[in-house]
Formats: structure tokens, C-alpha cells, sequence
């Protein structure tokens, strides 16, 4: 999944997702023609702080077709309604056509969106083809993605963090989701915060030395602090660029860096909270438990992994900790042929995997 985080206006994910039933429309909100191969398409998308995936499904699950845009995030920051109407535009079209046609017969479309509030909701609409949307939010997919419908809990360590939580009775809980600003502790933006103030210590003599600078300035290919100070300040480096910057950190842990190791330490101890604070409010501590882990933070290794599992294991001992099996926006395809009635059998699951590698990568 690319990265993912919410925030807390996205407490929606305490109540049923929001469904819609617009006239049936086409990607250029045409009327779509017939199924020639008589078979329902479903459209599922993941759309995060970092990138958009859309994928075509058929009802058999079969995956048909791929398509990728920009960031679907924060909608009241100036130019971001249409920022994520284009996101998901360029996506959804792509993965029509690679699917075969731009005027497919969507039947039912699933949006696992970063904000998932009503607002969200309206703005997305005009840019959704189908006969029926449901809006989401990317914390249920991620958890689809790793109990393919299963209950457990699932924590997402992208570029914002939040922890969720479902039982098998339908009782949802929450963790974190508060954004950049107020929270995301342990996601790839907090990670590269962290690390940049340590380096700015360093650089006023604040602290001893570090070697996490210049993998820092690498990575983005500046000169200096200050030559990178002024490219975040001016905007030219976007919020997703900069937690970009937890991969160069995951690189300086690899090598040793202390600094970089420690920053890591503790964003795995905070994503693990997250899903602690899940299990506690959902009381299945006690209980054999699914928790999985999802987005790049996880991809540090075990110096993320290893704090996260302990954290986890103090309010579930008994929890098997499992990473995505599919990707988010496949997972959300799913969920898009659970609204029209369709069940996930295990002979979808089997057409699922087997069609996974005609997509190529997918990042969950």
C-alpha cells in the first residue's frame, strides 16, 4: 500500500461505510454498453498521502486491469479537491483501458480513501465511474489486504499512521489517525522529522555529530542543510518527498547508524501501541489474534519490526503477526464485490492469486 495514514475526521470508520447509486455512467461519464463477456466488473482503489491504484476485477476474480495516479489526500488544503479528482481520474482510466476498454460496466466501486469523511465522499463521486460507490477508508482495506475479510487488527506504517481494528461481531475500534501536524507517530513522515532534527542539532553543535546527514543530503541530493531547509520551506519538496526521507534512514540503521537505528527503534514502538491501544478497546487481547502490518516503515526491517512485535505480544501473546497477502487496492475490490452481494470464496482468492503477477508490482 502506498503510504497511508488518516485523520481524525476519518472516525467514520466507526460506522458503516457510505455507499452511493449515481445514474449508471462511463469513464467519461457516458453510457456504458453491455458486457459482451456477461460478467460483472468491480473497480477497487487505494488512494493514500503518496500515490492512487485502481484495479479492474471481474466477478470471478479474476484481476483484469491496473492504473496508478497521484496522491488522494487533504482535501482543504488549496488545490486539493481537484488534486484528488485527478488522482483518481488518471488511475481509474488507466485500468480501464489496460482492462480492455475505457466504458467498462462498473457494477460496483470500492474507494479505500485516506480522509474518509463525507466531504471525501462528494468530492470523489464525479470522478467514480459505476452503478453503486462505496467509500471506505484505507485502515479496512489494509485489514481485507491481510485477513482477506477475516477479523483482526492492522496497523499502517506509511507516510501517516494509524491503528484498526475489527472483530468477528463487526465491532470496529481506532488508534492514532490524528495527521501530520497532531500525530502520525512512527510513519515515514514522522520517521524523517525525527531524523532531521537530529541533524539540525548536530549541525548547531547541540548534540555530537552524525552520520545520518549525509545519507540524509544524498538522498536528496543537497548540498547542505540549509539547500534542503529551503526546499521543504518553499514547497519544491511535498509532504510525501519528505517521508521519503525514513527510506534514507532505513539505510543509515542498515549500516549501523546509531542515530538512524534509535529514530527507528521508536517509531516500531509507537506503531506498536497503536495496535496495542486496538486490542485493549476491543478486549481480543486474551484470544488467538491476526495483527498485521502494512507500508514502508515496516520495510526498515527488524529494527522496526522487533519493538512493534514486542509492543504487540505485551497485549497479545497469543497474535500471529502477518504481513498483507494481497495488495490494498485489491483488497478493495473485494470488498466491491461483497456490496453487490457476491461472497469472497476461496475460489476467488485462488483467481485472485493467480491473476496477481499480469499486474506487475503493487506496492500495499
Amino acid at each position: 500500500m502506498p503510504g497511508a495514514s488518516s485523520s481524525k475526521p476519518n472516525r467514520p470508520l466507526e460506522s458503516a461505510a457510505r455507499k452511493q447509486t449515481p445514474p449508471e455512467s462511463g469513464v467519461e461519464g457516458r453510457r456504458q454498453p453491455p458486457n459482451r463477456e456477461g460478467l460483472r466488473f468491480v473497480l477497487g482503489v487505494d488512494g493514500g498521502q503518496s500515490s492512487t491504484t485502481a484495479i479492474i476485477m471481474d466477478e470471478l476474480g479474476r484481476l483484469r486491469g491496473i492504473g496508478r495516479g497521484g496522491p488522494a489526500n487533504h482535501i482543504h488544503e488549496p488545490g486539493g479537491v481537484e488534486r484528488v479528482r485527478q488522482s483518481l481520474r488518471q488511475a481509474i482510466a488507466e485500468a480501464c483501458i489496460r482492462a480492455g476498454s475505457r466504458r467498462l460496466n462498473i457494477a460496483s466501486a470500492y474507494l479505500g480513501m485516506t480522509g474518509g469523511t463525507p466531504e471525501m465522499e462528494q468530492v470523489c463521486r464525479p470522478a467514480v465511474p459505476g452503478q453503486q460507490m462505496t467509500l471506505g477508508h484505507d485502515s479496512l482495506i489494509a485489514l481485507y489486504s491481510v485477513t482477506l475479510g477475516g477479523p483482526g487488527v492492522v496497523v499502517i506504517g506509511g507516510t501517516g499512521s494509524i491503528g484498526y481494528g475489527r472483530t468477528a461481531t463487526g465491532q470496529t475500534a481506532t488508534a492514532g489517525g490524528w495527521g501530520y501536524i497532531m500525530g502520525d507517530e512512527g510513519s515515514g513522515y514522522w520517521v524523517a522529522l525525527r531524523a532531521l532534527q537530529e541533524c539540525t542539532k548536530a549541525d548547531d553543535g547541540r548534540r555530537s555529530g552524525t552520520g545520518l546527514t549525509g545519507i540524509l543530503l544524498d538522498h536528496v541530493k543537497a548540498t547542505d542543510l540549509w539547500q534542503l531547509h529551503r526546499r521543504i520551506y518553499s514547497g519544491e519538496l511535498s509532504r510525501p518527498d519528505i517521508a521519503g526521507l525514513a527510506e534514507a534512514v532505513g539505510r543509515a540503521a542498515g549500516k549501523g547508524e546509531r542515530t538512524a537505528k534509535a529514530i527507528l527503534r521508536e517509531a516500531g514502538q509507537e506503531l506498536g501501541l497503536l495496535a496495542s491501544t486496538v486490542i485493549r478497546k476491543l478486549k481480543v487481547g486474551a484470544a488467538p489474534l491476526q495483527v498485521g502490518y502494512v507500508g514502508g516503515v515496516f520495510r526498515c526491517g527488524p529494527v522496526v519490526f522487533e519493538p512493534f512485535a514486542e509492543e504487540v505480544r505485551r497485549s497479545a501473546p497469543a497474535a500471529t503477526l502477518a504481513a498483507p497477502q494481497v495488495p490494498a487496492a485489491v483488497a478493495a475490490g473485494m470488498l466491491a464485490l461483497e456490496e453487490i452481494g457476491l461472497k469472497v470464496t476461496d475460489g476467488v482468492r485462488k483467481n485472485i492469486r493467480d491473476s496477481l503477477p499480469s499486474l506487475g508490482e503493487i506496492k500495499s
